[in-house]
C-alpha cells in the first residue's frame, strides 16, 4: 500500500529548509517508537503487520498522516517496510532527531518508488541540511526536484527549489540560492498556493538578507507575514516577524527588530518550535548586542546554543558562540575565550573544501537545466515568431494582390470610360467638322480593340509625350501610327491624344474630388485656364458646371 503524495505536501516539503515552519506536534514516546522500530526488524510477518498497524495508528494521531493507513496479510512486504520506515523517519524528524530520521528514510529509499521516492528524498535532503551535512543534501534535493520536474506539478517544483534554496543559504552562498527561490515563488503562485508562497516569500527575504539587500528583503518578509495572517496562521506569522527582525537588523534599525522579536517570542514558545525558537533567540541577542545592551544578550545566545546544539545544526550553533564571544568579550574574557574555540571547532568541521566543490557542481547543474528550458522556451518564441511572420506575409501579400487588382480593375474601367466618351462624343475642336463622319463610323468598332486601349493608355499615363514617344511606346513607326490612329477614329494622331487628355480629365472631375487645377495638370495641361477653354470646346460647359451637373444628377438620384 503506497502512501499518497498529498501526505508530503502537507507536512513535509512544504517545511522552510533554513527557518522553515515546522509544524511540530506531539510525539509519541521516543522510547516506544524506538522499541516498535526495532522490534519491527526481527519479528514474523504476521507480527509485523500488526506493529505496522500499531505505528501507523501512533502517527496518525500525531498528526502526521491525513488519513489513517492501515495494512492487511495480502499487502506486499516491501510496501509495508518502506511506508512503516518513511512515517518513522517524518516521526524523528518532527522530534528534531535527524540522525535516526536520516538512518530511517535511507532505510525505506531502495523500497521506494515513483511520488513516495521522491518523498524519502525530500526527507533525507531536509535532515542532512539540519546536520549541516550540505554535500548530501544537496545532491538529494537536486534529485528530488528531477523527479518533481518530470510530474510537470508546479506546486512540488516549488517545494523542491525551496529545499535547494535553503541548502544554498545553509552553505553562505545566498547568490547561489537566489535562482532556486525566485522559480520557486513563480511556481507556487503558477500553482496557486498561497501556503507555499509564503513560505517561499519568507526564504526570499532570507536569501536577499544574506546578500546584504535589506530593503528587499523587508519587503519579501512583510508580504509574507500579510499572507499568514490572512489564513490565521499564527505560528508561521510569528516566523515571519523574526524575519523582518532580520532584514531590520541588516538596515540598523534595532529597536524595531527587538519589539518584532519580543512578539514573536511568546507564540514560538507556545508552539513547540524549537528551531525557530532557536534562531529567534539568536536574532535577539544580535539586536541587544548591536544597541550596546551585551548584559542582556547572553542568557538569549546561551539558551538558542543550547537548543541548537541539542539538534546538530552546527551552523547556527556557530552563530549563537560568535554571538557569545562578541558578548563576553568586555564582561569575561575566559568566557569569551570558550565561546571562541567552540566557534572556531564549529567553523572548521562545518563545512569543509570538498562540499563546496560539490555544492558548485549541484548548482552548475541545475544552472544547465534552466539553461536548457531557457533554450527550449527561446526556440519555441522563435517558431511561433517564424509562423506568425508567415502569416504576416501572406496577409499583406493578399492586401498587396487585392489592392493592385482593384487598381488595375479601377484603371481599366477608367480607360474603358475614356474610349467610350471617345467613341460616343463628337470631334468639335480646330476644325475638324469634316471629320464628324469619320467619328462616328469609327464608334462602331469594337470597345475592347486592345490598340486603343494600350493608346490611351500610354497618353493617361504621362503628362506629356510627342507622336515620337507614342509611336515607339506603341512599338511601330510614326508614319504606322498616325494611319492607324486615322483608320480606327478618322482623326489625326495628335488630335486623338488631345481627345483622350480631355476624356481622361472628364473622367477625373466625375469620379474624384480633385481641383480643376488638379486635374489640369495630371492631364499635360499646362494651367487651369488652358484646360478649362479646351475642355468648354469639346463638351459645350467648363469642367466646374460638369462637376456641379453630375453631382446634382447624384442628388437627385438619391
Amino acid at each position: 500500500m503506497m502512501m499518497n503524495r498529498s501526505y508530503m505536501l502537507l507536512h513535509c516539503r512544504c517545511w522552510l529548509v533554513l527557518l522553515s515552519l515546522m509544524l511540530l506536534r506531539p510525539c509519541a514516546t521516543a522510547a516506544v517508537v524506538d522499541e516498535k522500530i526495532h522490534h519491527f526488524d526481527s519479528a514474523p510477518w504476521k507480527e509485523q503487520i500488526s506493529i505496522a498497524n500499531e505505528m501507523l495508528l501512533e502517527f496518525h494521531r500525531e498528526g502526521l498522516t491525513d488519513e489513517l493507513i492501515q495494512f492487511s496479510n495480502k499487502s506486499h512486504p516491501d510496501s509495508v517496510r518502506m511506508c512503516v520506515m518513511y512515517w518513522a523517519a517524518e516521526h524523528y524528524y518532527a522530534a528534531q532527531d535527524y540522525d535516526e530520521a536520516v538512518t530511517l528514510a535511507e532505510k525505506a529509499l531502495p523500497l521506494s518508488r515513483g511520488a513516495d521516492k521522491a518523498n524519502c528524498m525530500s526527507l533525507l535532503s531536509l535532515a542532512y541540511f539540519r546536520q549541516g551535512s550540505y554535500e548530501q543534501a544537496a545532491s538529494y534535493a537536486l534529485k528530488c526536484y528531477q523527479l518533481d520536474k518530470a510530474t510537470g506539478d508546479p506546486d512540488l517544483m516549488s517545494s523542491s527549489l525551496n529545499t535547494l534554496a535553503g541548502i544554498y543559504i545553509g552553505a553562505n552562498r545566498p547568490q547561489d540560492a537566489e535562482q532556486y527561490i525566485l522559480k520557486g515563488i513563480e511556481m507556487a503562485r503558477q500553482a496557486n498556493n498561497p501556503a507555499r508562497t509564503a513560505v517561499l516569500l519568507g526564504m526570499a527575504s532570507e536569501t536577499y538578507h544574506a546578500l546584504q539587500q535589506d530593503e528587499k528583503s523587508l519587503r519579501y518578509a512583510q508580504d509574507a507575514y500579510d499572507i499568514e495572517e490572512k489564513l490565521g496562521h499564527a505560528d508561521r506569522a510569528a516566523v515571519r516577524l523574526t524575519q523582518q527582525a532580520s532584514a531590520l537588523i541588516g538596515l540598523e534599525r534595532y529597536a524595531q527588530a527587538e519589539e518584532n522579536l519580543r512578539r514573536a517570542m511568546p507564540v514560538l514558545r507556545a508552539s513547540t518550535d524549537r528551531h525557530s525558537l532557536a534562531l529567534a533567540l539568536n536574532k535577539l541577542g544580535k539586536a541587544l548586542l548591536a544597541q550596546k545592551r551585551a548584559k542582556e544578550a547572553i542568557p538569549f545566545y546561551h539558551e538558542a546554543a543550547a537548543i541548537l546544539r541539542s539538534m546538530g545544526d552546527l551552523g547556527n550553533e556557530m552563530h549563537a558562540c560568535r554571538g557569545l564571544y562578541e558578548a563576553y568579550w568586555d564582561i569575561n574574557r575566559d568566557s569569551a575565550k570558550v565561546a571562541l574555540d567552540r566557534f572556531d571547532y564549529l567553523k572548521d568541521s562545518l563545512y569543509s573544501h570538498a562540499s563546496a566543490e560539490s555544492l558548485a557542481r549541484f548548482n552548475a547543474e541545475f544552472g544547465n537545466d534552466l539553461l536548457q528550458e531557457q533554450n527550449e522556451l527561446q526556440r519555441e518564441r522563435t517558431r511561433r515568431i517564424v509562423v506568425i511572420s508567415l502569416l504576416g506575409v501572406v496577409a499583406v501579400a493578399a492586401v498587396l494582390w487585392w489592392l493592385l487588382r482593384r487598381r488595375y480593375k479601377m484603371r481599366e474601367a477608367a480607360l474603358q470610360a475614356i474610349i467610350d466618351g471617345l467613341k460616343k462624343s463628337k470631334d468639335q475642336s480646330s476644325g475638324i467638322e469634316g471629320a464628324e463622319k469619320e467619328m462616328a463610323d469609327a464608334s462602331e468598332a469594337p470597345v475592347q480593340d486592345d490598340f486603343l486601349v494600350r493608346l490611351v493608355d500610354a497618353v493617361a499615363r504621362r503628362k506629356e509625350i510627342s507622336v515620337e514617344e507614342l509611336a515607339s511606346e506603341m512599338c511601330i513607326t510614326r508614319g504606322q501610327l498616325n494611319r492607324r490612329v486615322k483608320a480606327l477614329t478618322g482623326v489625326t494622331t495628335q488630335q486623338y491624344v488631345a481627345r483622350i487628355r480631355l476624356e481622361h480629365g472628364r473622367s477625373l472631375l466625375h469620379d474624384t474630388p480633385l481641383a480643376v487645377a488638379e486635374v489640369a495638370y495630371r492631364c499635360g495641361f499646362d494651367d487651369a485656364a488652358t484646360f478649362s477653354r479646351a475642355f468648354r470646346r469639346a463638351f459645350g460647359q467648363s469642367p466646374t458646371a460638369y462637376r456641379a451637373t453630375v453631382q446634382k444628377k447624384a442628388e437627385s438620384v438619391l
